[in-house]
């Protein structure tokens, strides 16, 4: 009788937990600081990284339109954000908020941060739907 002999070997697969408001409401003509945070049990690394997306309301594409990695900030030259991202975060902190200034009606939507730090993998990034009021 052969009997067989089996090793498990468990690989410890953690997550990257992305936090963000539910709903923000802006004035318009002001600025508005998009806060995203994040808990990660492995040490933040130089491989971290950032990317925001915006939903506008009612359409069914996400426009990409911010980079944070390596400790720089890649706003994106497109419109509708062109030269209007300020990196408010510090990812030493856990923190990957932004900063989008002369909030406008036509910026209302869904807003995604996306936060990586390998080994960790990311379950479900934060979404804020962000309403530009009258002031």
């Amino acid at each position: 009788l052969l009997s067989s002999l089996y090793l498990f070997h468990t690989v410890k697969v953690s997550a990257v937990e992305v936090n963000t408001p539910e709903e923000i409401f802006v004035e318009n003509g002001t600025d508005a600081k998009l806060p995203c945070t994040f808990t990660s049990v492995e040490v933040i690394s130089s491989a971290a990284s950032v990317s925001w997306s915006f939903q506008p309301e009612g359409a069914a594409t996400r426009i990409s339109f911010f980079y944070y990695f390596n400790g720089k900030p890649y706003p994106g030259k497109d419109i509708p954000f062109k030269d209007r991202i300020t990196w408010a975060g510090d990812l030493n902190k856990k923190d990957a908020s932004i900063s989008i200034s002369n909030m406008q009606f036509r910026d209302n939507g869904t807003y995604i941060c996306d936060v990586k730090n390998p080994p960790d993998i990311v379950v479900k990034p934060g979404e804020i739907r962000v309403r530009v009021v009258e002031k």
